[in-house]
């Protein structure tokens, strides 16, 4: 799947937005790299982040359009990028073709971008995006774009891995008795994710020092995010038939697979095995209320983070400044029982 899309720009004031203390900055050397055409001359200093058009290009770019966090967000960095003053917003999207985003972006970036947005991406699989952008003096703003700070990053706008495989292995904890140890625990993930890779592998440590028993004697491995469901609910369904008393929970990088482990629970006639994910879709809420298999899921709001990246790339487009901290690291909001009534989700 690939799309393109171009927006023009309004002569709209921005969506309110909240503020960060990182946007406090330093504006930027264009050196002698020029293939955005910015405003200065090559050497000088930038008095804005604009072409000589007064027209802020924005190169946006995902790979994972094709999972549901992924379209939103990026939908909704669009829609917000049009409202934007001087904004002119490209969206291209694979499914995690990586070597087609490469071109298009260095496309983009030819045809005078002034600035990239990248949705969700693998810093695996972007070194040549990263260097054609600083070949270019162009920077880039990321969303959710790895685990630790990238100085090829301008900025990155993500959430604690850490903070939640803390929480999620701590709510199936609760949901087995208050103790894993003894218990039998699957963990699902999916590798070429680096967010679910990383906190895939946190939660899998936890598990073992708590004493839980791995299903399997490993982490399962979900091919693709957009057939994780289906993986999801067969790893369930192979293991329980394998070995009918022998799970007690499910722990899933993501919530759409965290979804068919519970179809395989739920079709197995099973109440006493407990499924966590991460991303708090409306459909798992709807699951969580049942009081069934979903017992929690960890909510990450991309609406926010959109909002907070739109802001620090308008201050780059009115003087040039990029933030002091290239790295913003948010705490997720665990959704469970006590609190999925009042929660109102955006996924």
């Amino acid at each position: 799947m690939h799309a393109h899309t171009t927006l023009k720009p309004l002569a709209a004031a921005g969506v309110g937005l909240f503020a960060l203390a990182a946007l406090a900055g330093c504006s930027i050397d264009t050196g002698a790299g020029g293939g955005s055409g910015t405003g200065a001359a090559a050497g000088s200093e930038k008095t804005d982040g604009m072409g000589d058009d007064g027209v802020f290009k924005v190169a946006a770019f995902t790979a994972g359009y094709g999972t549901p966090g992924g379209k939103l967000t990026l939908d909704y960095f669009v829609e917000a990028g049009q409202q934007q003053e001087n904004w002119e917003v490209t969206l291209d999207t694979s499914e995690f073709n990586y070597d087609e985003i490469t071109n298009e972006i260095q496309a983009q970036i030819s045809n005078g971008a002034d600035a990239i947005m990248a949705g969700f991406p693998d810093p695996r699989q972007t070194a040549v995006i990263e260097q054609a952008a600083a070949d270019a003096g162009i920077p880039i703003f990321s969303i959710d774009g790895g685990v630790e700070p990238n100085d090829a990053y301008a900025v990155d706008v993500t959430f604690s891995q850490q903070q939640m495989a803390e929480a999620t292995v701590g709510a199936l904890e609760e949901a087995v008795g208050g103790s894993l140890e003894g218990k039998d625990v699957m963990v699902i993930g999916h590798d070429p994710h680096i967010g679910i890779m990383t906190r895939s592998n946190l939660a899998l440590e936890l598990f073992e020092e708590k004493g839980a028993n791995i299903a399997g004697g490993e982490m399962k491995q979900a091919l693709n995010p957009g057939t994780g469901r289906t993986e999801a609910l067969n790893f369930v369904q192979d293991y329980l038939q394998a070995n009918p008393d022998g799970l007690d929970a499910v722990w899933v990088g993501w919530d759409d697979a965290a979804l068919g482990a519970v179809k395989a629970i739920n079709e197995a006639g099973r109440d006493d095995i407990f499924v966590t994910g991460v991303d708090a879709l409306e459909e798992t809420t709807v699951e969580i209320k049942k009081n069934g298999p979903m017992y929690a899921s960890m909510a990450q709001d991309w609406i926010g983070v959109v909002d907070q990246v739109i802001e620090i790339m308008n201050e780059y487009r009115d003087s040039a400044t990029l933030p002091e901290e290239n790295f913003i690291e948010l705490p997720a909001e665990l959704i469970d029982r006590s609190n999925v009534d009042s929660f109102e989700p955006t996924l």
